[in-house]
């Protein structure tokens, strides 16, 4: 049984935002500092990933542990299972779509979650500039 009454919950999930979360910020605010400029949130790629390097050719997703169900971090709510579910297994096949036609199309794909910037930003940073410098 849900804790919250349907207002609660759909104000709750009104303020999930799929941009600018504190994770981004951090790897952003991060590659600012070493002098690298991105474009963020790029409508007109495949995915739309969180940052990009066109001219490097790479991609950047911050994936949330919940929304994109991380292999020892997630954990499926109680209620509506069914639900959560599907809508974990569409964004996880999602994922797996949008990663499959970018490296078709030449793009080196850099996926991040968000516990490992909250665990070690600075190795997270390190995985970045690793790619971006080859």
């Amino acid at each position: 049984m849900d804790n919250l009454t349907p207002a609660q919950r759909k104000k709750n999930m009104q303020n999930i935002r799929s941009k600018g979360t504190l994770p981004e910020k951090k790897i952003m605010s991060e590659l600012k500092k070493s002098k690298i400029y991105f474009p963020t949130h790029a409508n007109n790629i495949i995915g739309k990933p969180d940052i990009v390097f066109r001219r490097k050719k790479i991609v950047i997703f911050i994936d949330s542990d919940f929304w994109h169900k991380h292999p020892s971090r997630f954990s499926l709510p109680k209620t509506n299972t069914n639900y959560w579910i599907n809508k974990i297994n569409r964004n996880q096949q999602r994922d797996k779509t949008v990663t499959k036609e970018l490296k078709k199309n030449g793009w080196r794909i850099i996926r991040i979650w968000e516990y490992d910037i909250k665990k070690s930003s600075s190795r997270c940073i390190n995985r970045i500039l690793k790619e971006y410098c080859k």
